[in-house]
């Protein structure tokens, strides 16, 4: 479940969860870039190809559309 710009919340499935998180450390890493040390920096890109790499898995188990909902949050 995410939220949306404009306060409202949906449902997404399990690979567009990991994809958004992946994008998300990455905006992370590219605005800290200038800011943070090398193995800051590092760190932020390995955790962003890790959930990259949890999202290929996912879908290789065939998980990958599983939807996540409110309901699973608690």
């Amino acid at each position: 479940m995410i939220s949306t710009k404009n306060g409202e919340t949906k449902t997404v499935t399990c690979t567009e969860q990991l994809d958004q998180a992946a994008r998300m450390v990455q905006d992370i890493a590219y605005a800290l870039a200038n800011r943070v040390d090398n193995t800051t920096l590092t760190e932020l890109m390995l955790t962003s190809r890790k959930l990259e790499r949890l999202s290929e898995r996912v879908n290789a188990a065939n998980l990958g559309a599983v939807k996540i909902s409110h309901d699973d949050d608690s």
